[in-house]
């Protein structure tokens, strides 16, 4: 026989989907913005799902990827007046930008694609002209009846180059420092008038960008590492070099990513990479003396760029935050901590709390429901005004900076959880138990062997609940654990926002903060998904008539 469906059926399912992704989004949120680029997470409005990165065969060019800012009305003006002044005030700033751009004034030599390139961008380049100046506009221009000279008279060289370096992508290699093993400059070359590197890829075979030569101060000066300054043109194309120096010569070990449009130092040094050390990349002597004579202190430096396929290019933009907080964070050992502290305190109520609901469930004897009551009556006393009288404990039994003040505790139970496991013992006949002892069984026996067998789903409802609470606990790890190898995940989250940025500083690596909640974060939610029964029968079994 077929199944009918009502639509009522239909309706209550929608709405449970529909909340099901309400609550959703914060978590959805969070894992969005671990794949972003910095500047869409700040960006407004809010970008919800991360940008594909474009296919860079040439360079300079646009990248459609910096986002124009949206235009913020002056709190003075009204609504409809504003809609009328903004598209003619847009158009009055593009011109002034343009005439900027075109004058002899310009900063900076134009690449012959220059200025076309900047014709294209001219509407975004007015969108960021206008964040930049309109802070600085008083509320008394806006009073006039045409306010836009007022406001051109406020835009300056300054701001139109910084907005058209939003969107210009081009590669450049500037100076180049020689430091010793205590970083002090040995040697310098500074860069070209114009150090934009134009390229075209045609194909796989890697591209020389150009070759530098730079002289020691002293022949006595030992080369540690070599500085370098690159802008990167955002295309994930991979950046190496080779160095020809003293009779030998060198190559990049792995080369670097163009991922940042951005001014950076990079750091080539001779040692591999530590831990904490500064990023850096890595020289290794390759086989083969130098090309061409090189004077004895003189070192030469050739840089290359090197394609990179596009799904490369998705890998490495997509999966750099996370390689981030693997490369900083040990995420290997806080997973391990958390690991074996939830199941020791998974293992310890089980075994604490079965066992005691079961006397107070099956055993007879004085004082029975006085003594569940003054346990239940523990569950009002906040765990504030025990943490003081517990860590000074635990501290004179040299347990400080150790685990075992983060575990012992769930032997003794936890009373909801004994409430909990009473509960569902009420529910086992009580002839099932006077059986087990005709037969010769101690009340042991009927624990281990009779018991603990049908209580199997409290059990399981136990222990989830308990991965939950000690996966999430902060505040007796931060107490209690001084070493970072006896850290569990929850405090080694908070440790790398704190030397990462975060919400203490001006920026912060957000999308590796994101990542790094994420990793801790999903294995909570795979075991809700998986486990949600368990969750709703913990809830039930509390509303068992005892």
């Amino acid at each position: 026989m077929k199944k009918k469906f009502s639509w009522r059926y239909f309706v209550y399912h929608a709405i449970l989907i529909a909340l099901s992704l309400f609550f959703s989004l914060p978590f959805l949120w969070m894992l969005s913005t671990s794949f972003k680029a910095d500047d869409e997470i700040i960006h407004d409005p809010m970008i919800w799902i991360p940008e594909f990165p474009e296919r860079v065969t040439y360079s300079p060019y646009l990248d459609p990827e910096a986002h124009p800012p949206h235009w913020e009305k002056p709190t003075v003006l009204g609504k409809a007046r504003w809609e009328g002044l903004q598209e003619d005030l847009k158009e009055a700033i593009g011109q002034k930008a343009k005439t900027m751009f075109e004058s002899s004034q310009w900063p900076q030599s134009k690449n012959p694609m220059e200025p076309s390139l900047f014709v294209r961008a001219l509407s975004d380049v007015s969108d960021h002209l206008w964040e930049a100046v309109h802070p600085r506009i008083p509320p008394s221009i806006w009073e006039a009846e045409n306010p836009i000279p007022e406001v051109l008279d406020r835009i300056s060289l300054e701001d139109v180059r910084r907005a058209w370096r939003r969107f210009y992508r081009a590669l450049e290699i500037g100076g180049i420092h020689l430091r010793n093993e205590s970083s002090i400059d040995i040697g310098s070359a500074t860069g070209p008038a114009d150090p934009r590197i134009p390229y075209q890829i045609d194909g796989r075979e890697r591209i020389l960008l150009g070759e530098r030569e730079v002289a020691l101060a002293s022949p006595e000066e030992t080369l540690d590492q070599i500085m370098v300054r690159v802008k990167g043109d955002a295309s994930f194309h991979r950046l190496s070099a080779e160095l020809d120096w003293r009779g030998k010569s060198f190559r990049t070990e792995e080369p670097m990513f163009l991922a940042s449009g951005n001014y950076q130092d990079v750091f080539w040094k001779f040692a591999e990479q530590a831990k904490y050390d500064i990023e850096h990349l890595t020289f290794v002597e390759r086989n083969g003396s130098p090309e061409g004579w090189v004077q004895e202190d003189v070192a030469r430096m050739r840089f290359f760029l090197e394609p990179t396929p596009y799904l490369r290019v998705l890998w490495e933009r997509f999966s750099d935050s996370y390689r981030e907080v693997f490369f900083w964070v040990p995420y290997a050992t806080y997973m391990w901590v958390t690991v074996k502290l939830t199941f020791l305190n998974i293992l310890g109520q089980l075994f604490a709390c079965s066992l005691v609901a079961f006397a107070f469930a099956k055993i007879k004897f004085p004082g029975r429901e006085l003594l569940f009551i003054l346990m239940l009556s523990t569950m009002m006393l906040p765990p504030q005004v025990t943490m003081v009288p517990q860590f000074v404990l635990f501290s004179k039994m040299g347990a400080y900076n150790t685990l075992f003040p983060l575990y012992i505790l769930s032997f003794a139970g936890a009373p909801f959880f004994i409430f909990l496991m009473r509960q569902f013992y009420k529910t086992i006949p009580q002839d099932l138990t006077d059986a087990a002892k005709i037969d010769g069984c101690n009340f042991f026996q009927i624990y281990w062997q009779i018991m603990l067998p049908l209580v199997k789903p409290a059990l399981a409802a136990i222990a989830i609940f308990q991965f939950q609470a000690t996966w999430n606990e902060f505040l007796q790890p931060l107490i209690y654990i001084a070493d970072t190898d006896k850290t569990p995940i929850s405090v080694g989250l908070f440790l790398f926002r704190q030397s990462h940025g975060g919400l203490t500083s001006g920026g912060g690596m957000w999308s590796e903060l994101m990542a790094a909640s994420s990793l801790m974060t999903l294995p909570v939610i795979l075991l809700f998904f998986f486990t949600q029964r368990y969750f709703i029968q913990g809830v039930t079994l509390t509303g068992l008539k005892g």
